[in-house]
């Protein structure tokens, strides 16, 4: 694939064959397997593996999350023999995630998984996708009304909010601490995703700490500079509070630098997967965090996509409620492990993919968080 760009860069975590290409504003994966043909269409049987057309595109190339997604559609291309797109802005930025969709609808005419943190700017061009006989897969933010995308991969966001709190909660029962003050934010408030959430935490704190006063959720921010002034300035102005949690990624390293400043004396918590993250986690510094399993939504989302474009199975409707787990000190050397390589991932994940394909997780898309 041909780029405007002079750079190509490497890129750790995604499947071997793999490069990234930066262009611009965007950064592209390219699957190397398969090969480029012009026969296109909605999906539908009677293809070849190595004709399809597919997509995957996240919402900013420089966070874990993305990265995580970005390396599952990766492996489900290679291991299936299709030469997947995978696209991303390098950094959060709507407009330009709304180009790479509109440029694979053109290009990625057998399917197109997208996962945006701007999901009122892609409601449109859904839309006009899926008129045009392009399926449309929407991964980790729940389509919008309008967007006419009937399926979508994501995980119970208030649950997975409720798993990283409860952990806080059992360490304050355990030590006899019944009140105090928790702080809960979200680095993009609007997202439906981050908000539920944050939302999650909140009420778990509510139902089974009730002395406890809960903050929030309030802004922090999705960058890791913005992100560290903003908790930086929560902390202080909440000198009191014991636990801090936020539902993005950006927030394990701010967290964590903030509590070894202080001299660990909080509980601090976030959501993802960055390595300084799963650091903070295996040294004590941060309690926990949660992982969305982002790699796994990726590879399935992809995955689902090429059967249907090869006729073998029928893309889904509805809420594909997809699983999230807790990393703490007792299972983060598993993690760390894990996250080596998409071999280990793809082995790692194995009997979860095999469950889901066989047994399809699927709720009502309304009830999505």
């Amino acid at each position: 694939m041909r780029t405007r760009s002079s750079m190509t860069v490497r890129s750790r975590g995604v499947a071997r064959g793999s490069r990234v290409l930066v262009a611009g504003a965007m950064v592209v994966l390219v699957a190397a397997c398969g090969s480029n043909s012009d026969d296109g269409g909605g999906g539908g049987g009677g293809k070849n593996a190595a004709d399809l057309k597919i997509a995957f595109i996240a919402a900013d190339g420089s966070q874990n999350f993305a990265q995580e997604m970005m390396a599952g559609a990766t492996a489900a291309g290679d291991e299936l023999g299709v030469d997947v797109q995978v696209l991303a802005p390098t950094k959060l930025d709507g407009p330009a995630q709304v180009k790479l969709f509109e440029d694979a609808m053109r290009t990625a005419t057998d399917g197109i998984a997208i996962e945006t943190l701007t999901p009122d700017l892609l409601t449109r061009p859904e839309a006009r996708a899926v008129d045009a006989g392009v399926p449309v897969l929407a991964v980790d933010t729940p389509p919008l009304p309008g967007s006419k995308v009937e399926a979508y991969i994501g995980n119970d966001n208030i649950a997975a909010g409720a798993l990283l709190a409860g952990d806080a909660i059992a360490q304050l029962q355990a030590a006899g601490t019944t009140t105090g003050k928790a702080v809960v934010a979200s680095p993009i408030p609007g997202v439906p995703t981050l908000d539920n959430r944050a939302k999650g935490m909140a009420q778990a704190f509510q139902e089974k700490l009730p002395g406890f006063e809960v903050v929030g959720p309030v802004a922090s921010a999705p960058d890791p500079t913005g992100n560290f002034s903003a908790w930086s300035n929560l902390v202080s102005a909440n000198s009191d509070a014991s636990v801090f949690m936020d539902s993005g990624d950006a927030a394990n390293a701010s967290l964590a630098k903030i509590n070894r400043d202080s001299g660990n004396k909080y509980l601090t918590g976030a959501f993802d997967l960055n390595e300084t993250g799963l650091q903070a986690v295996k040294d004590g510094t941060n309690f926990a965090c949660a992982d969305p399993e982002h790699f796994l939504k990726g590879y399935l989302a992809t995955r689902l996509l090429i059967e249907n474009a090869l006729g073998e199975t029928d893309l889904f409707k509805g809420w594909w409620v997809s699983t999230a787990e807790l990393v703490t000190k007792d299972n983060v050397d598993e993690i760390i492990a894990r996250q080596k390589s998409s071999d280990a991932k793809l082995q790692w994940y194995k009997d979860k993919i095999d469950e889901q394909i066989a047994n399809p997780p699927l709720k009502d898309l309304a009830e999505a968080n």
